[in-house]
């Protein structure tokens, strides 16, 4: 008779469900979430300074002040003038409630109060425009000035960054519009850090795309609790869009 066919040897493998992603891979510059160049909004001479190089300042501290002995004098005088025309007023209103003063002269009182009130909230706005003060919460960079430095309006005096949290611009190509959108989950590296990962996600698309490169801006978000990131420093990019699951075996 004739022998049988030996058995077929097979390799097999156990099937498995395995994450995938498509990736797209970019290149982005960081910036702070908010930045600010500080500078002053009137010509005069510094005389207190509040920080130095590289300090954290809260909201609404102190930075710089300037010298203003002749508005804090005309401070005063102002509050005396408003004192003075609040008590005319109340005493003239007083007796025109009785019908023992003309209404002319309770109209004068009146006028009087509202100028003094309007001088004294313009001495405060110079008084103000003379306190350089942080206007959110951040770190400074380094100081520009010193303490004697006559300013002027548009001197760079220092720098503010909120660095809690950066933002991440990058070109895209615009093939990948359609799968582009808020909330899309990347991760970034830089050569600074060697291998370690920064994640965030997509916090906006541009509205236009670039009629010459045909790429679109896309702002990325990037939490920075350890304050490692620094505005300006260059991100290798990889977004990370359609998230699925498919089953899979060794392609062997």
């Amino acid at each position: 008779g004739v022998a049988a066919a030996p058995p077929v040897p097979v390799i097999v493998s156990q099937v498995e469900r395995v994450p995938f992603e498509d990736r797209i891979e970019a290149l982005g510059t960081l910036k702070a979430n908010e930045s600010v160049a500080l500078t002053a909004s009137v010509t005069e001479t510094v005389s207190v300074l509040h920080f130095d190089d590289g300090d954290r300042v809260a909201a609404g501290q102190t930075l710089v002040e300037m010298t203003s002995a002749e508005e804090h004098a005309q401070l005063r005088e102002a509050r005396a003038l408003v004192t003075e025309a609040e008590q005319q007023y109340r005493r003239v209103q007083a007796l025109a409630t009785q019908g023992t003063a003309s209404k002319s002269l309770f109209d004068e009182r009146d006028r009087e109060l509202k100028t003094a009130r309007a001088r004294l909230i313009a001495i405060e706005s110079r008084l103000s425009d003379r306190l350089i003060k942080a206007p959110f919460a951040g770190v400074v960079g380094l100081r520009n000035i010193s303490v004697g430095a006559l300013v002027e309006p548009g001197d760079l005096i220092t720098t503010l960054d909120d660095d809690t949290v950066m933002k991440l611009d990058l070109a895209v190509p615009s093939v990948y519009l359609a799968g582009l959108a808020p909330g899309l989950p990347l991760i970034a590296t830089t050569r600074v850090f060697g291998e370690r990962a920064f994640t965030g996600e997509v916090s906006g698309v541009d509205s236009r795309v670039d009629p010459v490169t045909r790429s679109v801006v896309v702002r990325a978000r990037l939490p920075n609790p350890q304050r490692l990131l620094k505005p300006g420093m260059l991100m290798q990019v990889t977004l990370r869009k359609d998230l699925r699951e498919a089953l899979v075996i060794p392609e062997a």
